[in-house]
């Protein structure tokens, strides 16, 4: 009897380590194949980066900066200007051009940066203030060293990492935005283009407003509107309004800084031409660029030297911009079709094709993965079509946010949300006159569409419009910024 206790307890414990090496093994496997699909994955995306380089940078247009005679830059923090067009200022000033460089903020929010500069890692609102102080000093010299005056560069003295919040949510708010970095609703900065100015998007608008009208630009360069850095699409958005408000005929130039992992690869490559993201690449953006010579190559490299605070925490990424040449891109406005009662969901109506999959966040959720927006319109109602990657998720919000002109004359603004199979509108993002009583809204699986009768937005001939998408009050998508011409 007891021989056959042990025996039994013997072959227990060898079948149960047979299993345990079982699922050993199918742990091993299912992780050697996880490993292997990053691996494949990385592979793939340097090969077509790498492709991507080797074919754009023979076929991108060149543009001729010095065929402009007033050139106004806008740079969301310290360092953007010199990154994407410190050839352009080269260029331009050698052809007797004049430069005016608009920083918006001070970039005094890079707590990593400030931290590691200071040798601290509890930081107080005037050791902010102080950083502000300090990258603001290296725009001055990477700028002088390129030939700029002192007297052409602007601080606005706007809160970093705050812009998204003064373009959404505090753009005419009665209240001020809050920096909790700085603990000020306003500037703290002495040298502000607007002294004390608070934190309201109208004042960044006034701002910029100012400046062009006193500037005259023939040539305003700022931030892509797909720029993945709220900041920096902040600013594309809050230039790009300016100049539908005010009506200004201009060139315009858009460039890149933040987007994934490009430009691939980091570091100092002077020998490797910039190109757009592939994922950008085939979308509604024209690209341009400017070729430098050696030596612009090499004041280019010095100046961006200059912003000593950011090349101790990121020099790989800063050095990556000093290429063969420098990245532009155009984006055209566009006529909405007039409906004709067919699919709005037909190519013809298409006004906006985005880039999918370009997000590790969404790759596994297509629900929140914008693919293209529509438009059209008739005499009496706007239709907007919403194409995503994959069925909408009723737990996945989805947020349009439309801005109406009336023959250059702003109307107001509404910010819509979609949750599930209603839509209503933000209250504190809604014009008053504006109004969602009369509006419809259908879905089915993929494909939204939103119908807004026009006399309810107070009947305009121009929309400027975004959609973007969030779980739980954080952003997995978003679209450009787009002029859609209701004619």
């Amino acid at each position: 009897m007891a021989r056959y206790k042990i025996g039994s307890q013997r072959s227990g414990v060898f079948r149960k380590t047979q299993k345990e090496k079982k699922r050993r093994f199918k742990r091993k496997y299912i992780l050697y194949i996880f490993a292997a699909w990053i691996l494949a994955n990385v592979l793939l995306f340097l090969a077509r980066e790498y492709i991507s380089n080797y074919y754009f940078s023979t076929q991108l247009p060149a543009l001729s900066p010095e065929n402009y005679k007033r050139i106004l830059i806008f740079a969301p923090h310290c360092d953007d200007e010199t990154l994407s067009s410190a050839g352009v200022i080269q260029k331009a000033l050698a052809g007797g051009s004049r430069i005016k460089v608009v920083v918006m903020t001070n970039g005094d929010g890079f707590t990593r940066a400030a931290g590691q500069n200071f040798g601290k890692i509890r930081l107080k609102p005037e050791d902010y203030i102080r950083f502000g102080y300090l990258r603001q000093n290296e725009t001055i010299h990477a700028l002088e060293d390129l030939g700029v005056d002192r007297k052409d560069i602007i601080f606005l003295g706007y809160p970093d990492r705050g812009l998204r919040y003064l373009w959404e949510k505090y753009f005419d708010s009665k209240v001020s935005y809050f920096n909790s970095l700085t603990r000020t609703f306003h500037s703290p900065y002495s040298n502000s283009y607007e002294k004390n100015v608070q934190y309201k998007g109208v004042n960044v608008v006034r701002n910029i407003e100012s400046i062009i009208k006193s500037f005259a630009p023939d040539l305003i360069i700022y931030p892509y509107s797909r720029d993945q850095h709220p900041d920096h699409w902040a600013t594309s958005a809050f230039v790009k309004f300016t100049i539908l408000k005010m009506g200004y005929k201009c060139e315009q130039w858009q460039y890149l800084v933040h987007r994934g992992d490009w430009p691939t690869p980091f570091g100092r490559h002077p020998d490797m031409f910039l190109v757009p993201p592939f994922k950008l690449a085939f979308t509604d953006t024209n690209w341009y660029q400017v070729m430098l010579d050696d030596f612009m190559i090499e004041k280019k490299t010095n100046s961006i030297s200059d912003y000593h605070s950011q090349m101790k925490v990121m020099r790989g990424f800063l050095e990556a911009f000093v290429r063969q040449n420098e990245l532009f891109a155009k984006v055209d406005d566009i006529i909405a079709r007039k409906y004709q009662g067919d699919d709005l969901f037909s190519s013809k109506y298409i006004i906006m094709k985005e880039p999918t999959h370009d997000i590790w966040s969404i790759i596994f959720e297509k629900g929140a993965d914008i693919d293209s927006i529509y438009a059209a319109h008739d005499s009496r109602n706007i239709y907007i079509g919403i194409k995503m990657a994959g069925s909408a998720k009723r737990l996945i919000g989805y947020y349009l946010h439309i801005r109406a002109f009336k023959d250059q004359k702003y109307l107001g603004r509404m910010y819509i949300q979609i949750s599930g199979s209603k839509m209503k509108s933000e209250k504190n993002m809604t014009t008053p006159q504006f109004s969602l009583e009369n509006s419809k809204f259908k879905r089915n699986k993929n494909y939204m569409m939103v119908t807004l009768p026009k006399k309810d937005l107070q009947n305009p001939n121009m929309l400027f419009l975004s959609l973007r998408t969030e779980f739980l009050g954080r952003q997995l998508d978003r679209s450009a910024w787009k002029v859609v011409l209701l004619k």
